[in-house]
């Protein structure tokens, strides 16, 4: 098993696979038998997505629906630790059924689920490769941010940490990533990429805070195994067909930072990616209560886990913040995705860190109220 330290990012190290559209065609055929038609890279912060199109299902020596497949190329961080790959492909089978949507993943020509594979440009490094089934529909982005959508999010949301009660792998105990909460304290080796003094002098406010408030209180808190990255990203939606013009919740994507941890960190990156889709005009701390409300309905925290929510979803804008700006310094020809969060985020952050907690609190307080939910924050 890799040691905990060797999968956490530190500064200048790069991570993601050099790939192109060729290659991945190439890998499709030498790993899965499937000549493809058409190849589109997805959007990814460490590694290589490809939704691929194949010829017909009886070219592959894997059912491939029409709707196609996703090759995913880990980053070489990652890659290092296969443990947290079997249980992320576990954990996918375990939630899936319990009736959480989610791709799954496939099996290569030796019936594994997935393969560590050189690359044309990777030298002797290798990387983690996997072929997903293509769910249909959009990611939660650039759509307009209603009540109902929002709550069906949340609820989701707790449906599947409901699920993942039931369920336990020894690689998540000891798996740890940048982009895990827990790892926020790390970031302080990452500020030299934040140029403003006053932004750099908030980021270190907010780090202290979480320390103070959350660090030291970990014992207090509700664990188990958590997804680790609800993000407007990883949450699938469709039109909702009795609603037109209305979208509604289809599932989540993308297992990679899942891993044992604080159940209040879940809710927590979901209600900061609330806060940052937001519409201008609207209060975004409302709207994050009816994902709350959803989530709490399905899923309850105590009243240590939820007075520390507000930290803590503080703490994960600075971390996109921080580490969309670090990404961006090293991966250059990947900024317009990775620093998504720097335009609307740092007004936010200035705005979320301001407004007192009893405020917050008693706003979504308010909320849950409305579908008959009483919570102590």
């Amino acid at each position: 098993m890799a040691d905990r330290n060797d999968t956490v990012l530190v500064p200048g190290e790069r991570v993601q696979p050099e790939v192109d559209e060729a290659e991945a065609v190439r890998l499709l055929q030498h790993l899965y038998a499937c000549s493809a038609t058409h190849v589109e890279e997805l959007s990814s912060y460490d590694d290589k997505n490809f939704h691929i199109k194949v010829e017909s299902s009886t070219s592959c020596d894997v059912t491939v629906s029409k709707n196609g497949c996703v090759l995913k190329i880990l980053n070489s961080l990652d890659s290092k630790f296969p443990e947290a790959i079997e249980a992320q492909n576990r954990l996918i089978q375990h939630i899936a059924e319990q009736g959480i949507c989610t791709p799954r993943p496939l099996p290569n020509l030796q019936g594994k689920l997935w393969s560590l594979e050189r690359l044309e440009k990777s030298g002797d490094v290798r990387f983690v490769v996997r072929l997903f089934t293509f769910v249909p529909g959009r990611v939660f982005v650039g759509v307009a941010y209603t009540p109902a959508l929002l709550h069906g999010i949340g609820k989701l949301a707790g449906k599947m940490d409901s699920a993942c009660l039931s369920f336990s792998h020894p690689a998540f105990s000891n798996y740890k990533r940048i982009w895990s909460l827990t790892e926020v304290p790390q970031l302080t080796q990452f500020l030299t990429c934040i140029t403003d003094p006053q932004q750099r002098h908030l980021v270190a406010k907010v780090l202290r805070d979480f320390d103070d408030s959350v660090v030291t209180n970990y014992t207090k808190l509700k664990k188990g195994v958590i997804h680790g990255d609800l993000s407007d990203n990883n949450i699938l939606i469709q039109p909702s067909a009795s609603s037109p013009g209305e979208f509604q919740v289809v599932g989540f994507l993308d297992f990679g930072d899942a891993t044992h941890s604080y159940y209040v960190f879940e809710i927590a990156i979901l209600l900061c990616y609330v806060l940052l889709g937001a519409c201008a005009g609207e209060d975004p701390i409302e709207l994050a209560g009816h994902a709350l409300a959803g989530y709490l309905s399905e899923f309850p925290l105590p009243k240590p886990d939820l007075s520390v929510l507000k930290i803590c979803v503080t703490a994960r804008l600075v971390q996109s913040l921080v580490l969309g700006a670090y990404t961006a310094s090293v991966e250059p020809g990947n900024k317009d995705y990775v620093l998504q969060t720097q335009s609307k985020g740092w007004s936010l952050l200035h705005t979320l860190h301001a407004r007192p907690a009893t405020d917050v609190y008693t706003t979504w307080g308010r909320i849950l109220k409305q579908y008959n939910l009483f919570f102590q924050f």
